[in-house]
């Protein structure tokens, strides 16, 4: 009997690490590559643009209206090719303070009105500013969408909700802002985490992140748009120990989660998706209307008043 094969052992260790190398190699291919945060910021900021808004803004002063004109440095989101922006709805429109301050029973003499009457756009270096017009807004949901007046000669930048995994308690979540004009409009990135999550009166997310993000999206550590920030307001009625002042309104923008009726929180992303369809289907046809009035037709932001 001829004795069995024997494998030298310096032969099969050579093949165990070969084996381990190819094994190792597979993975790492099977693996996408987490992107770092300079990566996120380039992929994400050419479609944070910055918007100049002309606000009209009515106030009652006793028995007298008073009225005044402002110019708004706001922020928003290209969420489609073709020029749709995405915005928070509350720097455009009265009806969410106002809710609040009645849900807070203050106020009930205070009468407060603010029209948009102009938006033009800036994209990350172009100097040039673009025309927009309102094309819808929700006031529930607190969030607003402007259309390019001119469709863009090329594909904008933009953002896709629905694409991510669900958001879950934990996940760091990432968002762009972008300074004033006064620093070159420089974009730059922000940090949260989703701390909990609430039911009523809508279904969002707590999140524990700068309420600079209001209107904008936020994203998963691979760049896929999770959701985006706004104000949920509550119905509910409560006592006016809890802080009910006109004053705990703007506390939102110094750090707190939730003041009185009013809360800053992140809209999961399959409702934003909705909402941006909804959005499209009534740009395309304000675009249509529009061209159909020619050069003469209207050229402030008609459309859907903010509500």
């Amino acid at each position: 009997m001829n004795p069995p094969n024997r494998i030298p052992i310096a032969v099969r260790v050579a093949a165990c690490a070969v084996a381990g190398i190819v094994a190792g190699a597979a993975v790492s291919d099977a693996a996408p590559r987490q992107p770092s945060y300079e990566d996120l910021l380039a992929r994400i900021s050419p479609a944070i643009v910055s918007v100049k808004v002309v606000l009209k803004t009515e106030f009652n002063m006793g028995d007298a209206m008073q009225e005044q004109e402002s110019v708004l440095d706001a922020l928003g989101a290209v969420v489609d090719p073709g020029g749709l922006i995405l915005l928070w709805n509350s720097q455009l429109s009265a009806t969410r303070l106002m809710d609040a301050v009645r849900q807070m029973g203050e106020g009930e003499d205070f009468k407060l009105k603010m029209t948009p009457t102009d938006f033009r756009v800036t994209f990350a270096g172009d100097v040039r500013e673009h025309r927009a017009f309102l094309a819808g807004s929700d006031s529930e949901l607190d969030l607003a969408f402007l259309q390019l007046e001119e469709r863009p000669s090329r594909a904008l930048a933009s953002i896709e909700f629905g694409r991510s995994r669900p958001a879950r308690i934990g996940d760091t979540v990432f968002g762009v802002s972008r300074l004033s004009p006064a620093f070159d409009r420089a974009a730059f990135l922000e940090s949260g985490r989703i701390a909990g999550r609430i039911t009523k009166p809508a279904s969002a997310f707590i999140l524990d992140a700068s309420p600079a993000l209001l209107g904008l999206p936020v994203f998963d550590s691979e760049g896929h748009a999770v959701g985006a920030v706004a104000t949920v307001l509550s119905r509910t009625s409560e006592p006016a120990a809890q802080g009910g002042d006109m004053m705990s309104y703007f506390a939102l923008g110094r750090g707190r989660m939730e003041s009185g009726p009013l809360g800053v929180f992140l809209l999961p992303g399959e409702r934003v998706e909705d909402l941006v369809a909804t959005a499209r289907l009534r740009a395309r046809e304000l675009l249509e209307e529009r061209r159909s009035e020619g050069p003469e037709g209207p050229k402030g932001p008609e459309g859907p008043p903010a509500n």
